[in-house]
């Protein structure tokens, strides 16, 4: 849970996902959950094979969660929308009628209330940053009401008797498929251009405005916008505030924060959370990738992301 700081204990801001088996000792940003199976007490009486550590601000809720390959989260909905970013593995989904792929570096959108799964492909464990905004809360509930444990591929957990698949097999039976509504819910974050146009579950904008050695892509939501930001050796986000909460995760590389007049350190797989005031700046000495996530309560409309606060 949230601790409230005194006058002599500085707020914890930065979040090590693999030290979260526990509660912090220091006075936390957000209230914090410790690493557990999220969908139930234990695996036959849940509805998903998602392991994770759970961080909820104000307007953001997230984990870094951890699947068994072959294995994830049966058919199931939620109120408030979801942004996964890959970073191990690959994700398989059936989302409203068409059937995605999400691999390494890719951002995988569902809308609110979209029925959907998520399942680890075969060949590796699956380790993704779930972004969601709290209108509910990190796992939703299974559309058939049943929580019997995770929905499996052929060859995994509950259908271990079947002869198991491949990742390419996959992929491949997904294009075999019938094809469904065709919206785009995975989304490239490499800058350039986004690509032919299609029916999309998010607007994604190529970044502008930002400062020297900074560049990326941001996809806007219902409620949020994310943004994957690539930081070259020595790149500075000079010191700002803004009237939003801003989570920011490191992917790859290390960042030197200053929150508040603070300096703190957020090594890779780790989260910098701020809330809506708060002053910070951010520096990659040696570069670093970042996923970072805003509330939207203060953007008018999806031109207003173009130019990116950090």
């Amino acid at each position: 849970m949230s601790v409230s700081a005194n006058d002599s204990t500085p707020l914890q801001h930065v979040y090590d996902f693999a030290a979260l088996t526990r509660l912090p000792d220091a006075p936390t940003s957000v209230e914090v959950t410790p690493q557990r199976l999220l969908s139930g007490p234990d695996i036959t009486s849940g509805k998903s094979s998602t392991v994770g550590a759970v961080l909820r601000g104000r307007t953001i809720i997230c984990t870094l969660g951890r699947q068994g390959r072959g294995t994830g989260a049966k058919a199931h909905t939620h109120p408030n929308e979801q942004f996964n970013f890959i970073l191990h593995g690959a994700m398989v989904s059936d989302i409203e009628g068409d059937r995605v792929v999400a691999l390494p570096g890719s951002l995988l959108h569902t809308p609110g209330m979209a029925v959907h799964t998520g399942l680890a492909c075969p060949d590796e464990d699956l380790v993704f940053l779930a972004v969601k905004d709290t209108r509910s809360g990190i796992v939703g509930p299974p559309v058939d009401g049943r929580y019997d444990g995770p929905n499996c591929l052929p060859g995994f957990g509950s259908r271990t008797q079947e002869a198991p698949v491949t990742t390419a097999q996959v992929i491949e039976q997904s294009r075999a498929m019938p094809p469904g509504p065709g919206v785009r819910y995975v989304h490239e974050m490499c800058s350039g251009p986004v690509g032919p146009a299609a029916r999309s579950s998010a607007h994604s904008v190529e970044l502008v405005g930002l400062p020297a050695g900074v560049r990326g892509r941001a996809l806007v939501g219902e409620r949020l916008l994310v943004g994957v930001l690539d930081l070259e050796a020595g790149a500075l986000i000079p010191r700002h505030d803004h009237p939003r909460e801003q989570f920011t995760f490191v992917v790859s590389g290390v960042i030197e924060a200053e929150v508040e007049g603070r300096s703190v350190t957020v090594p890779a797989r780790s989260m910098l959370h701020l809330p809506a005031g708060v002053a910070h700046a951010l520096r990659a000495p040696r570069g670093a990738r970042i996923v970072t996530a805003h509330d939207r309560a203060d953007v008018s409309g999806p031109a207003a992301m173009e130019t990116f606060p950090g």
